[in-house]
């Protein structure tokens, strides 16, 4: 058969270390039999048929989905062979991703026909449901991989172990691909995972083994009959061109393109210099990076080397993608070029970048900024634009009465109805959620607001690029708030790419500009009750209209909203989002 040529006896094969098969391993096989009672995949079948007929999912998906994780979670820990949980794994596939599409199918459609539409907190629900059920049907693959690679060599094992292979990195490439689809990070611990999978079966000899795959969707750029490497080759070649930055549309069409790609696209044991490539490590839980970001960094290539890690040939990905740039068709040229300035080093943002190297420090996240804001409390033009009593209708003196019913968490005691006076705890901004502890607040969030130490390489027009310390990477997202602090003032931006390296993070920001400041929102709901106040930024140029900032899904086009600052309120409806990322959304208001 094709792929099985090169393959080497299963019994000569080289024994993959125990520190890789222990960090595949997701739990232990500790669970005698399934609670649905089924021993054979035949059984496993037509119980989850059954099930489904009694609880069809267009009715009961949420209801559904928590069974199939259940399932898939006692499949990972069952203490059967590896031939009886790939079987019954096998009957699970097809249902998972049935279900997949039962959840995402609405959303698809909404983003197709009415691309920029805010998701409502169902469909994020769903959404994150989805992103789950691959998780768990991957890690189910992995404990298989792991049960097959320390086995004794059997007859048929090495094509078993190709299939849990295969299986499993594909589970994980519909979660990093549909996570970037709509904006939201891929889930932790993702890259690392697919990757120490890839690296398991090329010790094994079987990366470049063809599999059947007949849920492939050859439309999505995917083979019914592909080798293994190709599933993560594609999801590299997309993750690594910063699909974030693009519109929905376009991702979809990036995706099928890096699926032709990746058929003529090989690894490489040893990062070759100058070469284009992009560079993956087994200790970073990320996608790979192009090289040439590293042309003047010191970082170990050694990283990126051989067992440690490989390096992703971008030749022929960038000749089939110079033919398409000359023959575009329907695909944006935009796109494409945006792809190729990539992987040539360019980071996103246009213009010269000029270096600076100056210490810095940076917070993260919309209620860390806030706080910072408010301990400024600096005035700003778009404060005084909004807050306009003439034209806003503003409540006026220096107090802000609340007329719900609230608790003072000092004493105790309900309070009906009180006023806060402008000079009061409205200052110091809440935390993102509202805290219960009787002392000790103003401490807490000191503490969890504390700046990151950073250094400021470099600059352009609109935005910079940065050097943070190695552990905040997991706090670092794209589409997340960031601010600098710079020239004794906070300067508020947007995360447009980052990556990690063994001793440092690389994050690339476009500043906001104009003026920003915190500010507090409350949600009108349907029956005219106000949420407990949210942490939200103001923004505005001279001349324009100031927007709001403010997280998704909890606030959508067209709520209501109270914004409270300095004890004065203005109610005022969300309109047009102007941008939206996987937690944020600037809206135009009035």
């Amino acid at each position: 058969m094709a792929g099985e040529q090169s393959a080497p006896n299963c019994a000569t094969a080289k024994a993959p270390p125990q520190s890789l098969l222990e960090r595949l391993s997701p739990a232990p096989r500790d669970l005698p039999a399934l609670t649905c009672g089924c021993t054979t995949a035949r059984q496993l079948k037509r119980w989850v048929t059954s099930y489904l007929q009694q609880n069809p999912m267009e009715d009961r998906a949420q209801r559904n989905a928590g069974t199939l994780r259940s399932l898939l979670t006692e499949l990972t820990r069952w203490k059967a062979t590896a031939r009886h949980r790939l079987a019954s794994l096998e009957v699970m596939r097809p249902i998972v991703l049935a279900h997949y599409q039962q959840l995402m199918n609405p959303l698809l459609d909404q983003v197709r026909q009415t691309p920029g539409a805010a998701q409502t907190q169902e469909q994020r629900r769903d959404l994150l449901t989805a992103v789950i059920l691959f998780q768990h049907l991957a890690q189910a693959y992995s404990s298989v991989c792991v049960q097959l690679a320390t086995a004794p060599p059997k007859l048929f094992a090495r094509r078993l172990l190709a299939i849990a292979l295969h299986r499993g990195i594909d589970g994980y490439r519909r979660q990093i691909f549909i996570s970037n689809l709509f904006f939201l990070a891929s889930p932790k611990g993702s890259w690392g995972r697919m990757q120490r999978l890839l690296q398991l079966a090329r010790e094994q000899h079987v990366d470049r083994r063809r599999v059947s795959d007949r849920l492939a969707d050859p439309v999505a750029g995917s083979l019914r009959w592909g080798k293994i490497s190709q599933v993560y080759l594609q999801t590299a070649l997309f993750a690594s061109a910063n699909p974030m930055q693009l519109a929905t549309a376009e991702q979809l069409q990036l995706w099928q393109c890096c699926g032709r790609w990746a058929a003529k696209t090989s690894l490489l044991d040893t990062p070759r210099a100058g070469a284009q490539t992009l560079l993956a490590s087994l200790k970073l839980d990320q996608p790979p990076i192009p090289a040439v970001r590293l042309q003047h960094s010191r970082v170990d290539r050694g990283h990126f080397t051989a067992p440690q890690g490989w390096s992703v040939d971008l030749n022929h990905p960038l000749q089939q993608l110079q033919r398409r740039l000359r023959h575009p068709g329907d695909i944006p040229t935009d796109m494409l070029q945006q792809v190729q300035s990539i992987w040539a080093g360019e980071k996103s943002r246009s213009g010269q970048r000029t270096p600076v190297n100056i210490r810095c420090q940076v917070v993260i996240g919309i209620s860390a900024i806030c706080h910072h804001l408010k301990l400024g409390n600096e005035t700003a033009p778009e404060i005084a634009a909004t807050f306009d009593a003439s034209k806003s209708g503003a409540t006026g003196g220096n107090s802000l009465v609340m007329d719900v019913d609230t608790v003072d968490f000092h004493s105790g005691r309900t309070l009906p109805s009180y006023e806060v006076s402008a000079q009061d705890s409205l200052d110091n901004l809440l935390p993102s959620a509202p805290s219960v502890s009787r002392s000790g607040n103003d401490k807490a969030a000191r503490q969890r607001y504390q700046p990151i130490p950073a250094t400021l390489l470099n600059t352009s027009s609109g935005g910079a690029g940065l050097r943070l310390p190695p552990n905040t990477q997991d706090r670092l997202r794209c589409g997340e708030l960031a601010a600098l602090w710079i020239k004794d003032r906070w300067e508020v931006a947007l995360i447009r790419w980052q990556y990690g390296l063994p001793d440092q993070c690389r994050v690339g920001v476009e500043f906001f500009g104009g003026y920003t400041s915190a500010v507090q929102v409350h949600r009108r709901t349907r029956d005219g009750r106000r949420t407990d106040p949210m942490a939200g930024l103001l923004t505005g140029d001279a001349g324009l209209p100031p927007e709001l900032v403010l997280p998704i899904p909890l606030f959508q086009s067209g709520d209501t909203v109270d914004i409270v600052n300095a004890g004065q309120t203005r109610t005022v409806t969300l309109h047009t989002q102007s941008l939206a990322t996987g937690s944020l959304a600037i809206f135009e208001f009035s």
